[in-house]
């Protein structure tokens, strides 16, 4: 009986040994490894979240969405109510569908209301659909929810930016830019504001000082770009 309780504990022993080893090449940028191995686990057990979950990460992290995305949809098919699937998902259709993520964020805020990760999400879901006032309200939600987020203070910051007030958003945003520790994320939305305000030499120095000088280059103008469109879409009559 002890063997026979033994052997049937075993599998899910390695699995997470597996498991844990496929992390932390992840967190090393070295998921050309652990792709081949997350594979095979996927072949010893199939419709198993954990393996799933981590398969559409590696897939989104190599810039394969369409894949991600459907790793994602079947960690939900085996759970209606996985977090971590319908968050995936909305990751990728913040860039690609951003209506259907606001409809996804809907009722992933009223299931989760005091997630701050969540709130905040739906803010900028909000704010890519034009709906600054409502991601504004969000963003300070997810404040009071836990004041030691820092995504949710620039996100408010880049939101009130594109809805009018420069100065306000650069105001808010700074502090958190200028570190040593800003994330790129940060530095950029800056930058971004930075250019909207006309101080786009100000906006080169915060670039070149994260980046390689060709990528800054690049990066500028796509900001200068969004910004462009983005005045304009503001001018046309609603």
């Amino acid at each position: 009986m002890c063997l026979l309780l033994a052997a049937c504990s075993h599998p899910p022993a390695t699995l997470d040994r597996q498991l844990a080893v496929s992390d932390i090449e992840i967190q090393n940028d070295e998921v050309e490894n652990a792709l081949p191995q997350l594979v095979e686990l996927n072949q010893n057990y199939p419709n198993n979240p954990a393996v799933l979950l981590r398969l559409a990460r590696i897939h989104e992290a190599l810039g394969r969405e369409t894949a991600a995305i459907e790793f994602y949809k079947k960690i939900i098919a085996i759970n209606h109510d996985s977090k971590d699937g319908w968050m995936g998902l909305v990751k990728i259709y913040m860039r690609r569908k951003p209506e259907t993520a606001l409809t996804i964020l809907e009722n992933m805020v009223k299931l989760y209301p005091d997630d701050p990760h969540i709130v905040d999400d739906y803010g900028v879901a909000l704010d890519l659909n034009g709906h600054y006032t409502e991601a504004q309200n969000e963003y300070k939600r997810a404040i009071q929810i836990d004041p030691s987020m820092v995504s949710p203070e620039v996100n408010l910051g880049l939101s009130i930016g594109l809805s009018g007030d420069i100065s306000k958003g650069l105001a808010i945003i700074k502090p958190y830019a200028v570190t040593g520790d800003a994330t790129p994320r940060t530095r950029e939305n800056y930058a971004l504001l930075l250019i909207a305000a006309g101080r786009t030499e100000d906006a080169k120095t915060v670039l070149i000082s994260y980046l390689p000088p060709d990528a800054a280059a690049a990066k500028f103008n796509k900001l200068s770009e969004f910004w462009t469109l983005h005045a304009d879409d503001k001018k046309q009559p609603s």
